[in-house]
């Protein structure tokens, strides 16, 4: 019983760690993929298309990774399949969200308008004058 327990233990730990290195080489290619967007000024609505493609190499060894884990977890294969999609999601939006945020600090702030130095002209009255 406890040589089970140890060998799944060991199993456990070898499939964790085979997730382990393409999540890291995807989180490290996003990190440097935002600051090479930051010195391109790319804008902010495109941040996310630019990561994708800057890391696509990464993200499809991360997805490939991320679906066998979970197949060997007893996940169906769409739900693999969907579930390693959305954990792709929230790793690019977290650098996303980031630039975005730092590009609206950094956006040159609008000069208000200066108030007229003449006041309007009063409106004329609607009521008729007395004869």
């Amino acid at each position: 019983m406890i040589m089970l327990l140890g060998a799944s233990a060991l199993t456990l730990a070898a499939l964790q760690a085979s997730i382990a290195a393409p999540t890291k080489d995807f989180r490290g290619c996003l990190h440097d993929a935002a600051a090479k967007a930051t010195s391109e000024k790319i804008s902010a609505d495109s941040i996310e298309d630019y990561l994708r493609n800057a890391c696509t190499a990464q993200m499809g060894s991360l997805k490939d990774a991320l679906v066998q884990f979970r197949l060997k977890n007893g996940m169906s294969k769409k739900a693999a399949g969907d579930d390693a999609q959305m954990t792709i999601d929230d790793y690019v939006a977290t650098p996303a969200d980031n630039y975005r945020f730092a590009a609206e600090q950094n956006a040159p702030k609008p000069t208000p308008a200066a108030a007229p130095a003449t006041p309007p002209p009063a409106q004329a009255s609607s009521q008729p004058q007395g004869r």
